[in-house]
């Protein structure tokens, strides 16, 4: 994701007798920035939040910017929850697999009910599943540099012939080498497989 499209990060609760209901926060504030920084999604959040000096750059609900400074332990919790996960918008998946439910819904339902999701910060906070053939390579650095395990793969097949004919996508000949490279930086995954009679239950 491009630093572009990174928005500020809309606050929809303060939590009671929080850090961040004794300083003022209101639900509709926006934070843009924490130490200069600006958090692309929750794991940034926490990660910077970490720091026991936070300097953040707010976005009030009129519209205007504030500057606020905080002084904490390092594990203590701001108190504050957000409209999504995902500050910079949903990673979204390029397969085609013959067995996936969001392709089979019926029309007329509510657009959120179409987005197909291959995201690995999805996956590393909430244990959603992906195929790994929708990562950059900035998006591979970032796994391994910030430790994000475990991860959920759907495998499906091992086999490159076979694993790209199920998901309608090039990429997905390289699991064997994308496992690899969790093994070799002892990152750990959970997998799974959906079993298609006739097509990779051999």
């Amino acid at each position: 994701m491009s630093q572009s499209s990174i928005r500020p990060v809309l606050i929809t609760k303060v939590l009671p007798n929080s850090i961040a209901a004794e300083i003022g926060f209101e639900p509709g504030d926006s934070i843009v920035a924490i130490n200069g920084s600006h958090p692309r999604d929750l794991i940034d959040y926490q990660f910077l939040c970490a720091d026991e000096i936070l300097e953040l750059e707010v976005l009030d609900g009129a519209g205007e910017t504030h500057v606020i400074e905080i002084e904490k332990d390092y594990d203590d919790d701001l108190g504050l929850e957000f409209e999504t996960a995902l500050f910079d918008g949903l990673i979204q998946c390029n397969n085609r697999c013959p067995f996936c439910f969001i392709d089979q819904q019926p029309p007329g339902k509510r657009q959120s009910l179409y987005f197909k999701d291959d995201d690995y910060r999805l996956s590393f906070l909430y244990g959603s599943y992906l195929t790994l053939t929708n990562l950059t390579q900035t998006e591979w650095d970032r796994i391994e540099r910030m430790r994000l395990s475990p991860l959920y793969v759907s495998v499906h097949a091992t086999e490159p012939d076979v694993r790209i004919g199920l998901l309608k996508n090039p990429r997905a000949g390289q699991i064997l080498e994308q496992l690899r490279w969790f093994q070799e930086r002892r990152l750990q995954i959970h997998a799974q497989v959906v079993v298609c009679p006739g097509i990779n239950d051999g």
